[in-house]
């Protein structure tokens, strides 16, 4: 796009009232009287400019803080006289002592009217792309049978990921997925394996109901050490792959896995003194492409050198 269009400049001036500002007058002030707002954090949709503010004040009462935000894979179409819709990709994130933390990854699509001199907001999608696949049918019921190629795109995100039914992680199929798709792109990653030292002793000692929270533990540590955009998902077993991308801080990585060791010996010791665990962590540091399949047996082959070792640890190895 060569010049800003005034449907871009509006979509600016929403973004930086919900993400920057969080400021719902502004917000309230560029929306028709007929909104139509869905997918505000998991939140039922509004029908009208009442709803979608109680929706905002609710939203900016629990969580005031800032993000700010990178637009990606911006499009735009005339779809009507006086009337447009937008889509883009939103990356957001926060800076922290210097370090950006991502946050999330959004889909965005914004419905724009001219209303006499000015242009409002008639129509919000904000969608976490993670939650594309739960959401899919919600969105065919919603543009049913159209030809729109920004509701396409959305469809095209659209993924067959499903949860592990224990631990709420991504199943394997869902995770090998994502990862191809990230790896796709390019860039550096780490791949990680992780594996639950003697975890059969949880079982045999403790019975498979406590192994089960203990390996839900860990699924949700290694869950909210993560980004949202990483990839983390249940391979099998007691093993868990986490997938980092786009990565360029490896200490960062391995300080994060120190935590979540950490953290599993105390819970170990505090809760299940009768018998020994940790944690074993294999991965690798790349920008190369690799299948699904090659980068598990590397990882598995480095995780069992930790293994060898006595376990209780991890390596990254860099190539």
């Amino acid at each position: 796009m060569a010049e800003k269009s005034f449907v871009y400049e509006t979509l600016l001036r929403f973004l930086e009232g919900y993400f920057l500002k969080r400021d719902r007058e502004s917000i309230l002030e560029m929306t028709t009287e007929d909104v139509y707002c869905i997918g505000l954090q998991g939140q039922a949709p509004a029908f009208n400019r009442e709803d979608f503010g109680k929706l905002l004040e609710s939203h900016i009462a629990v969580d005031s803080a800032s993000a700010a935000y990178r637009i990606n894979a911006y499009q735009e179409k005339a779809i009507g006289e006086g009337n447009w819709i937008c889509y883009c990709e939103l990356e957001t994130y926060m800076d922290m002592d210097g370090e950006k933390l991502n946050l999330s990854w959004w889909g965005i699509t914004v419905g724009v009217q001219k209303e006499g001199g000015s242009y409002k907001l008639g129509l919000i999608h904000l969608s976490e792309m993670k939650n594309w696949a739960e959401r899919g049918e919600a969105l065919r019921k919603l543009y049913p049978d159209t030809s729109s190629p920004f509701i396409e795109s959305l469809y095209r995100h659209l993924e067959e990921s499903s949860r592990d039914s224990l631990t709420g992680l991504y199943n394997r199929k869902a995770g090998e997925v994502l990862i191809s798709q990230a790896l796709d792109n390019g860039g550096e990653y780490i791949f990680l394996l992780m594996d639950i030292d003697n975890f059969k002793a949880v079982n045999d000692v403790y019975g498979h109901l406590k192994g089960d929270m203990v390996l839900k533990y860990v699924a949700d540590k290694i869950r909210r050490s993560f980004r949202d955009t990483d990839v983390v998902f249940r391979l099998g077993g007691d093993e868990i792959v986490t997938f980092i991308y786009p990565c360029k801080n490896r200490q960062a990585i391995e300080e994060k896995l120190k935590k979540i060791i950490e953290d599993y010996n105390k819970n170990m010791q505090e809760n299940f003194s009768r018998i020994s665990s940790s944690l074993s962590w294999g991965g690798i540091f790349s920008s190369r492409k690799r299948t699904f399949t090659e980068l598990y047996q590397t990882a598995d082959k480095i995780m069992y050198k930790v293994k060898r070792r006595g376990g209780k640890g991890y390596l990254i190895q860099e190539d």
